[in-house]
C-alpha cells in the first residue's frame, strides 16, 4: 500500500517496537538496529512516493526530526549511565571534592593537619552520591583543597633539601630547579667536555607555609646563597684512556725429574697490555673515584710455567749421601737424624732454630739445604761459633752453627748446590755438646725449620 500517512504510522510503530526490544536487551546495540530497520522500511514502503521531489523533502524532514529525538534519548541515557558511586566531602557547607572510598576520610584529615603543621581538629561531612568518574580526585588533591579552604593564607611551596638538610622554601619547584641549575651551568663552563653535577643529594618536597613566612625565598636568593656559602660542591666526570700492563700468571707443574724443594722455569712469563677506558670523577681537580668502563686487549700475557720437584730420594754426592726430605731443603747433616732441641721456648730461652745430633756427632758433614750463595762464613761473636749463612733467593736464608774449628769448606760469595758440603759438626760457641744448630729465615725473620725439612 502506497498511502504515505499509513506508511509513516506503520514505520513509527515498527520503530517503537524495536526500541522497546532494544531496551530489554542491551539498548545501545538495538537502538542502532531499530534505526536501521526503520530507515529500511521507510525506503521500502515509500519508494514510489520518492518520485516526487516535494514528497521526498517533506518525508526527509520528518525522518530527521525522528532521528534527532532518538539520538537525544540515547545521549541522555548514556550520560546517566556514566555516573559512578562516590563520596562527596563537604566542609563548612562547601563541597571540597569527591573521593572513591569513604574509609579514606580520616587519612585525608590527618594529611591536611600535617600540611598545616597543627593538631587542631576540624570536621568534614561525607555524603554518598553519584558523579562523573573524572570528578573523583586523589586523597592528596582533596587534602590540598581542604588546606585552601581552611587556611586561605597558606600557600603551597617547594622545600629544598641538600643531603637531607632543609635549606629553604621556594615559591615552586621550577624556580628552585632553575636557581640550582644556574650554579651548575656556571660550573660546566670550566669543564666543557665533562659531565658536571653536584656531589651532594638534592631533594624537593612540597609543603604549606604562610604566605608571609620569611623562609620563603626567591630563586635568585637561593642561587646567591649557594654561591656565597658554597652549599653545593660541583664534581665533573671524564673518560680517561691509557695503555695498561697486564701481569702474567704463574703455573706450577709437579715433576719427578726434580727433587722436592728444587724448581726450574719451564717457560718464562711475558706481560701483556690492554687499552683501558676509565670513568673518573673529580672534585676540585682531585680524583675521588675511578670506574673501569671497558678494557680492550692489545697483547695477551703469557703465563710462566714453573716445574716443582716431587722426588724424595737420597742424593749421592760421590763420597757421601744426602737425605732428601718432603720439605724445601734436604737434611742438613749426613748420618745424624736426632733433633735434640726443637724450635721455640725452652729452659735456656727462646730457641731460634733446631739442634741435630746423634752418636759420634762430632765431625759429621754439614751440607747446604738447597742451592744458593754463601753470604757469611767464619767465627760469630754472638754465640754461633763457626757458622755459615746461605742466601737461597726470594728472601729465604739458612744458617749452620757450632761447626768444628778449621772445618768450614766455603767462603763468602761461593755458589753452592743442594747437598754441597760446607763444614763439620762441632761444639764451638755457646754450645753444650757436639751438634748442628740449623736456622731458616724468611725475609730476616727466624721461622720453625721443621716444615722446611719434612718434619711437619
Amino acid at each position: 500500500m502506497n498511502n504515505p500517512i499509513y506508511n509513516l504510522i506503520y514505520a513509527l510503530g515498527t520503530l517503537v517496537t524495536n526500541l522497546v526490544t532494544g531496551a530489554i536487551r542491551f539498548y545501545k546495540r538495538y537502538i542502532l538496529f531499530g534505526i536501521k530497520n526503520t530507515i529500511a522500511k521507510i525506503i521500502i514502503y515509500n519508494k514510489d512516493s520518492f518520485k516526487s521531489a516535494k514528497t521526498f523533502i517533506v518525508r526527509a524532514v520528518v525522518f530527521l526530526l525522528i532521528a534527532s529525538i532518538i539520538t537525544g534519548v540515547a545521549v541522555i541515557a548514556n550520560k546517566t549511565s556514566t555516573k559512578v558511586s562516590a563520596t562527596e566531602v563537604i566542609f563548612d557547607g562547601e563541597t571540597v571534592g569527591y573521593i572513591q572510598n569513604e574509609e579514606d576520610a580520616e587519612k585525608i584529615k590527618a594529611n591536611t593537619l600535617k600540611k598545616l603543621n597543627t593538631n587542631k581538629d576540624f570536621e568534614i561531612k561525607l555524603k554518598n552520591t553519584k558523579t562523573e568518574a573524572y570528578n573523583i580526585i586523589s586523597n592528596d588533591e582533596l587534602s590540598d583543597n581542604l588546606v585552601k579552604v581552611i587556611a586561605p593564607d597558606y600557600i603551597k611551596v617547594c622545600e629544598v633539601y641538600i643531603d637531607d638538610n632543609l635549606i629553604c622554601a621556594v615559591n615552586d619547584q621550577m624556580a628552585a630547579h632553575n636557581a640550582i641549575n644556574s650554579v651548575l651551568e656556571a660550573a660546566k663552563k670550566e669543564f666543557p667536555k665533562a659531565s658536571v653535577s653536584f656531589s651532594e643529594k638534592i631533594t624537593y618536597k612540597y609543603a604549606y607555609y604562610k604566605s608571609s613566612d620569611e623562609n620563603i625565598w626567591t630563586g635568585d636568593r637561593l642561587a646567591l646563597a649557594i654561591r656565597t656559602f658554597e652549599l653545593l660542591t660541583p664534581q665533573h666526570v671524564e673518560c680517561e684512556t691509557k695503555i695498561s700492563t697486564v701481569d702474567y700468571e704463574t703455573v706450577d707443574i709437579e715433576t719427578n725429574t726434580l727433587f722436592i724443594g728444587d724448581s726450574r722455569v719451564r717457560r718464562k712469563g711475558e706481560k701483556g697490555s690492554e687499552y683501558v677506558i676509565d670513568l673518573v670523577t673529580y672534585i676540585d681537580n682531585k680524583k675521588v673515584l675511578s670506574q673501569n668502563l671497558t678494557s680492550l686487549s692489545i697483547k695477551d700475557p703469557v703465563s710462566q710455567v714453573i716445574e716443582r720437584g716431587m722426588r724424595a730420594e737420597s742424593i749421592s754426592m760421590g763420597g757421601y749421601t744426602v737425605t732428601q726430605t718432603s720439605g724445601y731443603f734436604c737434611w742438613p747433616v749426613v748420618g745424624l737424624h736426632t733433633v735434640t732441641s726443637p724450635f721455640g721456648w725452652r729452659s735456656l730461652g727462646n730457641h731460634k732454630g733446631i739442634d741435630i745430633s746423634g752418636a759420634n756427632a762430632s765431625g759429621s758433614l754439614v751440607v747446604a739445604g738447597a742451592s744458593g750463595v754463601v753470604t757469611e762464613a767464619g767465627w760469630s761473636t754472638g754465640g754461633y761459633g763457626n757458622y755459615v749463612m746461605i742466601d737461597h733467593g726470594n728472601g729465604v736464608e739458612t744458617l749452620y752453627a757450632h761447626m768444628l774449628d778449621n772445618s768450614l769448606m766455603v767462603s763468602v760469595g761461593d755458589h753452592v748446590t743442594k747437598g754441597y758440603a760446607i763444614g763439620r759438626v762441632g761444639n764451638t760457641g755457646y754450645s753444650f755438646g757436639a751438634h748442628l744448630h740449623f736456622e731458616v729465615r724468611i725475609n730476616g725473620t727466624r721461622v720453625n725449620p721443621a716444615w722446611y725439612i719434612g718434619l711437619e
